[in-house]
């Protein structure tokens, strides 16, 4: 039977409307609609041609959906600007992504969940959160996505490039609490860690709640700074008279944005406003407010555990075959997916140097 809801989460992870794809597939509008909404069961030749315009195979439209991430719901961080369109499509990628989490999780050790919800300041709750990590507070963090994954965070690296979403994270409960951080690929790598950090905030300090004003974005962003650039670190290595030559090389070491550090410096009193504005308006002259300087450029980050569980299970190098039947995913858009995701490091000591060791094992 042909699942209606399927064809949705399909149309709406290509961004295209029900008259988008009743064009492709030569149908009205409304008999898109009808199927979707379970009213009509499409013929096998347009069932084949959905499938063909789409690029997911008919065995997708077969199965049910497990998921459903209402965008309205999630702990987002996006420009006011962002679209519905961009951020339903977000979600349906997101929700594909868990599910292949959820099939290769049954073939494998699950990493605890071990990250806490926290009712402390954003800044105590952070440096809580260096503490689980193991990272002392006078030092950087090597690779942030990597250490959320192994505290149990499920981290999804979503095959979209979208330039007004960054991020968004929520407190599973459909099937047993997990904590999620979806990111949209391709962004800076410093962009990427905060915007990491700030998602991981709002897991740690808002829990489930269902909607995010202005407040709870300002705690989420003091969260990430202060979990990125420790205030007691900072004090002691953002040197005065600060200038942009002095606090650029900041940047490779804490893997956060020069503007970030301009902002931190500020926000725990060691420049005054006057400053401030004055080291903005530097960096909007040297055009730094939108691309920083390339020779200090942040590595980007990349999520690891969903590829190695792929491997686990079905063999490094995977074997794409087994993996789309069993997803029922087309093999171009698996590629494409476990392109988000980080390799195996290529030897011993690039996995201790990297931080990469994740330890999974099939069950």
């Amino acid at each position: 039977m042909f699942s209606g809801d399927r064809l949705r989460q399909a149309r709406e992870l290509l961004s295209l409307t029900q008259t988008d794809l009743a064009r492709l597939v030569g149908r009205s509008q409304a008999a898109i609609a009808n199927i979707e909404a379970g009213l009509l069961e499409p013929s096998a030749e347009v069932a084949e041609s959905i499938a063909n315009r789409t690029r997911f195979p008919l065995t997708f439209f077969t199965d049910q959906t497990r998921f459903h991430f209402p965008g309205e719901t999630l702990m987002f961080r996006a420009r006011a600007s962002a679209t519905r369109r961009e951020t339903v499509a977000a979600c349906r990628h997101a929700e594909v992504s868990l599910e292949l989490t959820e099939l290769l999780e049954a073939s494998v050790t699950q990493i605890p969940i071990r990250l806490q919800k926290s009712s402390q300041t954003p800044e105590i709750a952070a440096q809580h959160v260096r503490h689980l990590f193991g990272i002392g507070a006078d030092q950087p963090i090597p690779n942030l996505i990597d250490l959320v994954e192994r505290i149990g965070v499920t981290a999804l690296a979503l095959p979209i490039d979208l330039a007004k979403i960054d991020a968004f994270s929520t407190w599973l409960t459909a099937t047993n609490k997990r904590p999620i951080i979806a990111a949209c690929r391709n962004k800076p790598g410093d962009r990427l860690r905060f915007n990491v950090a700030h998602e991981l905030g709002h897991l740690v300090l808002h829990g489930e709640l269902k909607r995010l004003g202005p407040g709870e974005h300002q705690q989420a962003d003091r969260f990430a700074a202060e979990l990125l650039m420790p205030g007691a670190a900072m004090r002691g290595e953002i040197e005065t008279p600060v200038t942009l030559s002095r606090i650029a090389p900041l940047k490779l070491r804490w893997g956060v944005s020069i503007q970030a550090l301009v902002r931190r410096a500020h926000d725990l009193g060691i420049i005054a406003n006057r400053q401030y504005r004055y080291l903005f308006e530097q960096l909007s002259a040297r055009g730094w407010r939108t691309n920083e300087p390339s020779n200090l450029a942040v590595a980007q980050e990349r999520p690891r555990a969903l590829r190695k569980m792929a491997e686990v299970v079905y063999g490094d190098p995977i074997d794409y075959g087994r993996f789309s039947s069993d997803a029922r995913l087309s093999v171009s858009y698996l590629k494409d997916l476990m392109d988000g995701y980080a390799e195996a490091p290529t030897s011993a000591t690039e996995a201790m140097s990297s931080g990469k060791v994740i330890q999974l094992r099939s069950t």
